[in-house]
């Protein structure tokens, strides 16, 4: 029968291993041919306040420029790390 500190040492060692093992998994195949939940975005209404509330001022809105165009990147290309150029 294992003492407590065996047992101790055993379950902190197979934990060990676990989490490494765990840390590696993943896929090897990381594209972005998948559009993200973020691409899919829309503009949405500008806010309006009900009728006991003040309006929200204009100038607190924070305008979001487009995005210059861009060539589509080739099938299969990795992710880039880089937001594009505004």
């Amino acid at each position: 029968m294992l003492t407590g500190i065996t047992r101790g040492v055993l379950i902190t060692v197979s934990l060990s291993i676990l989490a490494a093992v765990a840390a590696c998994g993943g896929g090897t195949d990381l594209t972005c041919d998948e559009p993200r939940r973020y691409q899919q975005a829309l503009e949405n209404e500008r806010l309006t306040a009900p009728d006991d509330l003040s309006a929200p001022e204009p100038y607190l809105e924070m305008p979001v420029p487009q995005a210059n165009p861009r060539p589509e990147r080739p099938k299969g290309s990795p992710c880039i790390d880089l937001p594009p150029r505004l």
